[in-house]
C-alpha cells in the first residue's frame, strides 16, 4: 500500500477496512525502513541552499548518513528532523493589550 503524498483524510479512507493486524504490519514496515532524503530534497523543503545542507551533512549535524559514492549522499528522515529542530524558535504568547 502506497500512502506517500496522501492527505490525512485519504489515508483514513484507505485504512478504514483494515484489521488491527494489517495496521500493525503497515506500521512495522514503515518503521523498519526509514525514508532517505537527498541533499537537494532537504534544501528545497527547508528553503536553503544545497551547498549549506551538504556542508552541514559533512560536518556531522545530521548524524549518520549514507554515501555510496562521492556524489550520492542520502540522509535518514529522522536525521533531517533532528537537524531542523536546531532552527526551531518557540513562539511567544501574545501579551494582553495595555489600556
Amino acid at each position: 500500500m502506497n500512502l506517500h503524498g496522501k492527505t490525512r483524510e485519504q489515508i483514513e479512507a484507505a485504512l478504514v477496512h483494515k484489521s488491527r493486524a494489517d495496521l500493525l504490519d503497515l506500521i512495522f514496515s514503515l518503521t523498519t525502513v526509514e525514508q532517505l532524503l537527498k541533499p537537494a530534497e532537504i534544501a528545497a523543503r527547508s528553503c536553503l541552499n544545497k551547498r549549506a545542507v551538504l556542508r552541514d551533512i559533512r560536518d556531522g549535524k545530521f548524524g549518520e548518513y549514507y554515501c555510496r559514492a562521492e556524489n550520492s549522499i542520502a540522509v535518514p528522515a529522522s536525521g533531517v528532523n533532528e537537524w531542523r529542530r536546531n532552527f526551531c524558535v518557540p513562539a511567544k504568547p501574545k501579551q494582553e493589550a495595555r489600556r
